[in-house]
């Protein structure tokens, strides 16, 4: 390798840069569906094909636990966008669920915001 290709692709701090969309092969969304922001994502175990790489292994062992894909990507400090397409591959391969969110609460119906809007005005 030349030595002007060479400063192009290390940098003296981080060592070999390899940029995000190499890490997808260009692909920019998950094959096998969307997968949200706060999808919670939990590794099922199992048999696990050498094949993958050092940041669908990260992502396994960081996913012992469920968590988020937002906390995943902060953690292996990827975009978010590689994430989810690494997190789809791994969900196509069978070695992670994932589930949305669990709903916390539903949004009042139009009848409940008249009677709160009518309480606040009869103050």
């Amino acid at each position: 390798m030349t030595e002007r290709m060479q400063d192009q692709w290390l940098d003296e701090e981080a060592g070999p840069i390899v940029p995000a969309y190499a890490l997808t092969r260009g692909r920019v969304r998950p094959s096998s569906q969307e997968i949200d922001l706060v999808a919670i994502v939990t590794a099922i175990g199992g048999p696990t094909p050498v094949s993958l790489g050092p940041e669908q292994w990260m992502i396994l062992s960081l996913c012992a636990r469920p968590a988020s894909l937002a906390d995943i990507a902060a953690a292996i400090d990827l975009p978010l966008g590689v994430v989810r397409v690494l997190v789809g591959d791994l969900h196509e391969q069978g070695l992670v669920q994932v589930r949305p969110p669990a709903n916390v609460a539903r949004f009042p119906t139009p009848g409940i915001l008249t009677e709160v809007i009518s309480g606040l005005r009869a103050l």
